[in-house]
């Protein structure tokens, strides 16, 4: 082999491989401190949802009235870390048990906003002219209405149920997701790689789903781990006003709140404990999206 042989071998032994995109960012995701909070809260919340039988002294709709029998409501001791509230049912266990109902809201109600978004907002980006056109108008139209007042007004033509309360704060959140991701795929549809995939006749659908798509996710997953949040805090907030559970039993953190309202000047530590876990949650998810913007924004990668 010529000496000029040897040497590109030996850069090519020396020379690091490319990443991709989704390693770059984790690599900077796991040298972002806040990121790595949300996610070590986030996983905690996590397991507590799935050993909450294990976690929870005890279920969370066992009543003791006795514990009661002087007033409402004892406030917290060894036996009871976060009180019991006017049943006499534990808080804590009921607040642990929340947990599953929480990150089921979360997301149930991102997905149902992500899956229809994504579809809607990757059919105008992609195909314009009238469809687009049509799309995006009826997009604005619901931005035109307060996400809030937009979910509060599906939920209460669905009737009240937490079920129907995760659809309708999904449906809200539709228009945000198709207008990100079709400004996404716009930007995309006239790239090279997209170009040269159509002078040699792939597909219209394969462009978009393989080489479109995956290129347009970014700002997409960093929107939808935000949404988490806001879901959470929205679907409690519709159940505060009774658009959610129906049944005061069932360990919902917004139905907590509701049930507490009464004892707000007696007792307010039924209302403190299960407000504090909604807003670690949603810091929580807050981090993690912020992380996530820092770590695939060209712009911001210097940050992280």
């Amino acid at each position: 082999m010529s000496e000029a042989g040897i040497e590109i071998v030996a850069l090519l032994e020396h020379t690091t491989p490319p990443s991709g995109l989704w390693l770059d960012a984790l690599r900077r995701l796991k040298r972002n401190p806040g990121a790595l909070l949300g996610l070590a809260v986030v996983a905690v919340f996590i397991i507590v949802a799935i050993f909450a039988p294990l976690i929870a002294p005890h279920q969370p709709n066992d009543q003791n009235l006795a514990l009661v029998g002087s007033g409402c409501c004892p406030g917290p001791s060894w036996g009871h870390l976060m009180g019991v509230d006017d049943l006499g049912r534990d808080e804590f266990s009921r607040v642990a048990y929340g947990t599953r109902y929480s990150l089921v809201i979360g997301v149930v109600s991102v997905a149902v906003g992500l899956s229809f978004g994504m579809l809607l907002g990757a059919i105008a980006g992609f195909v314009g002219g009238v469809v687009d056109s049509v799309i995006m108008r009826s997009m604005d139209v619901m931005l035109a209405i307060p996400g809030l007042l937009l979910a509060i007004g599906i939920a209460a033509m669905l009737g009240p149920s937490l079920w129907h309360v995760m659809i309708a704060v999904g449906v809200a959140n539709i228009p945000i997701f198709a207008r990100l991701l079709r400004g996404t795929v716009l930007g995309q549809r006239e790239s090279d790689y997209v170009l040269a995939a159509r002078s040699v006749g792939v597909r219209k659908r394969i462009i978009l789903s393989s080489h479109i798509l995956p290129n347009s996710m970014s700002p997409v997953i960093v929107a939808g781990t935000l949404a988490l949040a806001t879901a959470i805090i929205d679907v409690a907030g519709l159940g505060f006003l009774g658009l959610g559970s129906q049944d005061p039993a069932t360990p919902e953190w917004g139905t907590m709140l509701t049930n507490a309202d009464l004892y707000l000047g007696t007792a307010p530590f039924l209302a403190l404990f299960p407000g504090l876990a909604i807003v670690v949650i949603v810091l929580a998810f807050n981090l993690i999206g912020d992380g996530l913007r820092e770590a695939l924004d060209p712009k911001l990668r210097g940050r992280a």
